[in-house]
């Protein structure tokens, strides 16, 4: 009997109607972008277990919200990828010349991200179980029998961007989920993998800057950097289903971090700086506790496209110094906060 490995699966993902939340998009053909890979798909049925006196066997089992994990991993490219940002900010405004999200938006700080934007996915995953791998038509198997799982009320709790020296932009999205049903082989089609029209971005795409006091400018030579948006949502439940029935989003968390050489005293002061209240000082230090006109970019650009991260608001944790050893470059690196952000992209070419 033949192991089928991932040569026959595909994984799509469609934005359902934000007044439906649960119910399967009407399109479900959307990809995350170049090399996808579905690291984690994982589903709990909250299982109980009942006893009764007179013996210590479990008597019976009843079952509760059932909830599960996504977890995918993919190369950014310069024309598709940009697609998941509408699961965090809702739909942009804009056209192909210039996404904006937030909508409408002119800076980070313009508009506020809404808490009531939950903007769930359906995400679709095939697996080939029998018959042979033949693509006859260039875009479907019509000879094997295939598991379709459709995953629906999907959030994303986390969306990653990460670069480094000699790397691809890779991409990270966690998602949970409330609502799979039963489902079971069947012959028929196997959607194959939708093709990416884009090219893949790269280290060589990017660049980091930072604020210095007085404007976004490179600092030293950038090794790595990334960021993190986070929106801490949770499944909402109701008597009559053990299925999810909304989401609601808490505290929108913006991190990162990055990576450069160590060329001037300004990360570090204004780490120490920061922590100092203006209102008391120290020593006659002059101390910028207010971070509210500290910002970073970051850019890939790949011919006239471009998707351009600014945030605002940026503070920093800690600073690492790195390479102090003989003979080997001094580097720094900084894991930062933002408090808002805004992302324009442009996918025409």
């Amino acid at each position: 009997m033949a192991v089928y490995t991932s040569g026959g699966s595909s994984v799509h993902y469609g934005f359902e109607n934000t007044a439906t939340f649960g119910t399967a998009a009407s399109s479900i053909n959307k990809t995350f972008g170049l090399n996808t890979q579905v690291s984690n798909l994982s589903v709990n049925t909250n299982r109980m277990q009942l006893a009764q006196l007179g013996q210590v066997e479990p008597t019976t089992f009843a079952y509760g919200q059932q909830s599960g994990t996504i977890s995918v991993g993919f190369t950014w490219d310069d024309t598709n990828s940009q697609d998941i940002f509408q699961s965090i900010y809702g739909e942009p405004s804009g056209n192909t010349s210039a996404w904006a999200y937030p909508a409408s938006s002119t800076t980070p700080l313009s508009h506020n991200t809404s808490p009531a934007v939950i903007n769930s996915l359906s995400v679709q995953v095939d697996q080939q179980l029998t018959g042979a791998y033949d693509y006859s038509d260039g875009s479907t198997n019509t000879t094997a029998t295939r598991l379709r799982r459709t995953m629906k009320g999907c959030v994303v709790t986390g969306l990653g961007i990460s670069t480094s020296v000699g790397g691809t932009v890779d991409g990270t999205v966690e998602m949970v989920y409330g609502k799979e049903e039963p489902t079971a082989e069947a012959g028929g089609t196997i959607s194959n993998q939708t093709p990416i029209a884009g090219k893949p971005l790269t280290f060589a795409h990017g660049s980091f800057k930072l604020s210095d006091g007085s404007a976004i400018r490179t600092l030293g030579e950038i090794q790595s950097a990334n960021c993190n948006f986070g929106t801490n949502a949770n499944l909402l439940y109701q008597l009559g289903s053990h299925y999810s029935v909304n989401a609601f989003r808490q505290i929108f968390d913006i991190t990162g971090n990055f990576n450069t050489t160590f060329k001037t005293f300004k990360h570090l002061d204004h780490v120490l700086k920061q922590a100092i209240p203006a209102q008391v000082g120290v020593d006659g230090v002059t101390t910028n506790d207010d971070v509210s006109s500290v910002g970073a970019e970051l850019v890939f650009t790949s011919g006239n496209k471009h998707i351009t991260i600014d945030f605002a608001g940026v503070t920093f944790d800690s600073h690492s110094t790195e390479g102090l050893v003989p003979v080997q470059p001094v580097f720094e690196s900084l894991p930062f906060k933002a408090r808002a952000a805004r992302i324009v992209t442009r996918t025409a070419a």
